[in-house]
């Protein structure tokens, strides 16, 4: 029997040292580096055959790319929305002066751990550095996908989990509480807010014709943000599962109707919730407003809008909503978890605002 062809070929340079080479795909790919022993020549040619038969090869000359350059281009080939891409171009901030000007293939574990060594003592808060962390990993795995690298460098165990702050619930007196004293053109915003779980942003871009009073339907399809040089922008929602129609209950749907009547022009497209002046109502603009009727409700200085989001959901389960109407309801899902939550029925979405409505007059009545 003849001997099976052996795979790649070693020559001797004239300096003494060994060249390895391939051919993988129809086209010649040599070692990146030279070899001090014919043998260690060898044993990189069957590791490259082994990956090659194990489907884990990698070009040896791949992941030269700058991971500057790579990050921007991951950046630009994503359909984002104005906000999402703002927020990574703002957490590249703290990832391009240690690697931007890095090859793919030189950024080392070692090199990552002592980059997020610095990044948590340089007084960033934990979550935001565990967002960081996060797109430096994703864009990592990226690379390793697209078979520039061989393997992710990011990987810290713990590096990426963000911790929960413990926060006092708001309950339905708190909620009336901050409705009576925050500015009246506002009070309506916290109590859709309250009862309907919307995101600050899916509420001050809801528009005339988003909103169905005879229906109690809220319809997002969009959201308002803040973009650094562009100003107030409308964008998608934050996800697939964002996009919904949410009823509202008889007691918020009411105070929407008066709000309507007297804040909103009879445009279609005018903007449900603005400022005092009627432009776009951003949080920045909203917050002082937010801040003094905390103060006079006498609740701590630490609860967020949002906070109104948490009650919302937290209602609805206690008024028997499964996980999977709370989250086609609240819009609080993955792309791939929202083809699961997104079948709620409008029938039940409007049983879980109607035990809403009730207990918002249960605390009334107290």
């Amino acid at each position: 029997m003849g001997s099976s062809r052996p795979f790649g070929n070693i020559r001797k340079l004239r300096s003494g040292r060994y060249q390895a080479r391939y051919y993988h795909l129809g086209k010649q790919v040599p070692a990146n580096t030279t070899f001090a022993t014919k043998a260690e020549a060898r044993a990189w040619l069957a590791t490259m055959e082994t990956d090659i038969l194990g489907g884990r090869h990698v070009n040896p000359s791949a992941g030269r790319e700058m991971f500057g350059d790579y990050s921007a281009r991951w950046l630009e080939q994503r359909d984002l929305r104005p906000g999402t891409r703002a927020t990574y171009a703002s957490q590249l901030d703290h990832i391009l002066p240690v690697f931007g000007s890095s090859e793919l293939r030189k950024i080392t574990p070692s090199s990552v751990r002592a980059w997020h060594g610095e990044l948590t003592k340089s007084g960033l808060h934990r979550n935001t550095a565990a967002k960081v962390y996060r797109l430096f990993r994703t864009m990592m795995d990226t690379a390793v996908d697209d078979e520039l690298i061989r393997a992710n460098p990011v990987h810290i165990k713990g590096a990426a989990v963000e911790k929960a702050a413990e926060r006092p619930p708001l309950d339905w007196e708190d909620v009336a509480k901050i409705a009576d004293a925050i500015e009246p053109r506002f009070r309506a915003l916290v109590w859709v807010g309250a009862t309907s779980g919307l995101r600050f942003g899916e509420l001050t871009g809801l528009t005339s014709h988003h909103v169905n009073l005879t229906q109690r339907t809220l319809r997002v399809e969009q959201a308002l943000t803040f973009i650094k040089g562009e100003g107030p922008t409308l964008g998608p929602p934050k996800s697939i599962a964002a996009h919904r129609t949410v009823t509202i209950p008889a007691t918020a749907a009411d105070m929407l109707t008066e709000h309507i009547e007297m804040y909103v022009s009879d445009q279609p497209d005018a903007f449900v919730f603005t400022s005092v002046k009627g432009s776009p109502l951003l949080n920045r603009y909203f917050a002082p407003y937010w801040k003094q009727a905390l103060k006079e409700a006498e609740l701590p200085p630490t609860t967020r809008f949002h906070d109104l989001r948490h009650l919302a959901g937290t209602s609805a389960a206690t008024a028997g909503a499964s996980l999977r109407e709370i989250m086609a309801r609240m819009g609080h899902a993955s792309a791939d978890a929202s083809l699961r939550y997104l079948s709620a029925s409008e029938r039940r979405d409007s049983d879980i605002a109607d035990a809403i409505d009730a207990g918002i007059d249960a605390a009334s009545r107290r």
